[in-house]
């Protein structure tokens, strides 16, 4: 393949994964106050180092408010160490109003 070839197929790989990416799950209220959701039930827990995808993995579980926890783990990587959020997850019939 050519320079040009190669070009222009790097562009489009981009121009691609660009269309591909999604908002976070609007459905799903990040709270820190556990009295927010007194009442819910619990779902389970979910961790991860963005915010965003905390939020699809917490609407994934089937809940509309996470609680986050104090918590925080270290993992290491091919990067280094990330510091992950952690998060309790919870369905609430009312959400709580942000």
């Amino acid at each position: 393949m050519n320079t040009r070839g190669l070009m222009c197929a790097s562009l489009f790989a981009l121009s691609m994964a660009g269309c591909a990416s999604t908002p976070a799950p609007a459905g799903v209220l990040v709270v820190d106050d556990a009295s927010r959701v007194s009442g819910c039930r619990a779902l389970g827990t979910v961790a991860d180092n963005e915010l965003g995808d905390l939020q699809k993995k917490a609407a994934k579980l089937g809940g509309n408010v996470a609680l986050m926890t104090p918590q925080r783990t270290s993992k290491g990587g091919y990067f280094g160490l990330q510091d992950y959020m952690t998060a309790d997850v919870y369905r609430c019939e009312a959400a709580p109003k942000s």
